[in-house]
This record gives structure tokens, C-alpha cells and sequence, in this order.
């Protein structure tokens, strides 16, 4: 089998062919070999590691978030190719490419919930649910699009405090956080 691998690949780059490649000839094909290798190595890629896309929401209120507390979203409802972890809550990109987050948030009347979107320790986005009248529920979405590197990790986390105590609605599956890839690159 190796030899005829060896044969083809003569063939290919014109050994046996009645005028010899030069070195010219000789680097275009070596070149076009290469962008052609890139181009396997890229749809190989896509293939081995198929979608991601995750979402999941919180079970319970959180009455008394903490400053800087990580936010462990922690009933899964999908989780293709497994990137979200419902213990620590992180999500690691599992290839580079373009990806797509939400944040959902929702406080309890009473009490304003803000969240931040971290890449590895960095700021990405930030959310806030507050309602002034203090009798009602609010809703708000962070929406964001950002470059990973595979092993990139994101997650949720308290960071600012914009009333005594910080609630974070879990009814219902109000405030959740999810992603997916939207391209490998």
C-alpha cells in the first residue's frame, strides 16, 4: 500500500512525466499540497468534533448572592458535544471558532440581580435586573458574540452590588445562560 501512496504522489508532483518539474513547479505543488492538507485538517475538524450548543437554568432562587460568586446554572437542559459543566458552571470552548452567549436574568421583586460574563477572568458583557418599583419581577438578556481559542472558559458571576442584597430568580427557568458555536475558524 505505501508503495503505491509513493507512486501517486510521484505522479502527482510529475516524476515519471516526460518533462521534469522544476523548482518552481516543484514549490506551486508543494504549496497546493499544503493549502490542501490546511483544508482537511479544517472539515476534519468539523467533523470529529460536531455541534455545541448548551443551555441550562437555575433550579432555586438565589437569596443572598455574594460579591464575585460564581453563578452555577445548574439544571442542564441541552448540552451537545458536553462543553458546559453544571458543577462549576464554566463553559470551555471545545474548538476555536465564533461563538454566541445569553444571559437571562431575573430578580425578585424587592431586590436588583446584575451578573457579568467572564472569559477567562476577563469582562465580556454585563446584565442587570432591577425593578424600581419593588413589586415586581424584571427580565433582562445580555447577548454577545465572541472569538474563542479552544480551552476558553466562560462564566457567570456577581459583580456589582445595585441593592442591599442581590436576588437571582430560579423559578420557572427565568435566568439561565446559553451558547453554541456558531463557526469554527
Amino acid at each position: 500500500m505505501l508503495i503505491v501512496k509513493v507512486f501517486v504522489f510521484l505522479l502527482f508532483l510529475g516524476i515519471g512525466r516526460s518533462a521534469p518539474l522544476d523548482a518552481q513547479d516543484l514549490l506551486q505543488k508543494i504549496d497546493e499540497l499544503t493549502e490542501r492538507v490546511a483544508t482537511l485538517e479544517i472539515n476534519k475538524r468539523a467533523i470529529f468534533e460536531g455541534p455545541v450548543a448548551f443551555t441550562a437554568t437555575l433550579v432555586n432562587t438565589i437569596e443572598h448572592v455574594g460579591d464575585h460568586q460564581h453563578i452555577v446554572f445548574d439544571h442542564v437542559i441541552t448540552n451537545i458535544g458536553d462543553s458546559y459543566s453544571p458543577m462549576n458552571g464554566h463553559f470551555t470552548a471545545p474548538v476555536r471558532g465564533a461563538y454566541a452567549f445569553f444571559v437571562v436574568l431575573t430578580n425578585t421583586p424587592g431586590h436588583a440581580a446584575s451578573v457579568v460574563l467572564i472569559r477567562n477572568g476577563q469582562w465580556l458583557g454585563e446584565v442587570l435586573a432591577d425593578d424600581e418599583s419593588n413589586v415586581a419581577y424584571t427580565t433582562s438578556t445580555l447577548a454577545i458574540t465572541a472569538q474563542l481559542e479552544a480551552g476558553d472558559q466562560l462564566w457567570v458571576q456577581n459583580e456589582y452590588s445595585f441593592s442591599g442584597q442581590e436576588q437571582i430568580d430560579g423559578h420557572d427557568g427565568w435566568t439561565s445562560f446559553s451558547g453554541h458555536l456558531i463557526q469554527q475558524n
